[in-house]
């Protein structure tokens, strides 16, 4: 589904996140094993970030020495591609427990298929906030939920609003209300987290922002843009009404705690 360069953009976008996680300011013990068939990230200090992608057929014995790996009492996310999907894998999932939870959609931009945006409210501003805005961004990222010790954003706030890891705030008469952020590796960009105040919802703050995370990538040399939604959400429309096209989709299995 994705090339080997795609594949190791995804993978540095992976670790980034792994190391900016704001839950935890525990050391990483994240491994990657990338096999021909089927990769596996497993780390037992992060809750979130266990999982094993099956790009391909694969020997069902393999993948149960690869659970062996993991945490039981952490989440283990399994995502197939659809050529290794085969009722022998599905059956194998399924006895191990783990359910088909949703379907996870995969697309990629370059400038010549880029289309015209065309609703973006004018009264949505969109500003990229560079670092000397980073405690800002941190207000602003707990408007949604986040959370994060003073003793943790010390040793994380280095990796944020940053020419990497890049991060556009909507302003609705004057007034911040959505984000979202942007990953940067060679020449590719990924679309990462995005959010929107609840209040504010409704009046395209997450168009403005893509349109801007598009222009911003496309004016800083990037080739490719690369995001991955849920299949036939809201995301996933307004992005292929950008000239988004999908290269593919993975099928996530999730098993209960």
């Amino acid at each position: 589904m994705q090339d080997k360069r795609v594949q190791e953009v995804y993978n540095s976008y992976f670790i980034f996140n792994n190391e900016r996680a704001l839950s935890t300011d525990t050391p990483s013990e994240l491994s990657v094993t990338d096999l021909t068939s089927y990769a596996t990230y497993v780390d037992k200090t992060r809750r979130y970030d266990n999982q094993i992608i099956v790009r391909d057929i694969c020997n069902l014995e393999s993948l149960d020495n690869s659970l062996e790996l993991f945490d039981i009492n952490l989440p283990l996310e399994i995502s197939v591609e659809p050529k290794a999907i085969t009722p022998e894998l599905n059956s194998w999932l399924s006895s191990h427990e783990f359910t088909n939870v949703f379907e996870h959609e995969f697309l990629q931009l370059t400038q010549e298929n880029l289309l015209a945006s065309n609703d973006s409210s004018n009264a949505i501003n969109v500003e990229v906030w560079g670092h000397s805005k980073v405690d800002d961004f941190l207000s602003l990222l707990k408007t949604s939920g986040v959370s994060c010790s003073d003793d943790i954003w010390l040793k994380k706030r280095s990796l944020y609003c940053t020419d990497k890891f890049r991060s556009y705030v909507a302003f609705v008469n004057g007034m911040p209300c959505a984000w979202a952020t942007s990953f940067f590796e060679s020449k590719h960009v990924i679309l990462a987290n995005a959010y929107t105040q609840e209040e504010f919802r409704g009046r395209g703050c997450q168009k403005a922002l893509l349109d801007a995370r598009i222009k911003d990538a496309f004016d800083n040399g990037i080739e490719v843009v690369l995001t991955d939604v849920e299949l036939n959400s809201t995301s996933s429309r307004n992005c292929k009404s950008f000239g988004f096209t999908s290269v593919g989709v993975r099928n996530v299995w999730c098993k209960e705690i």
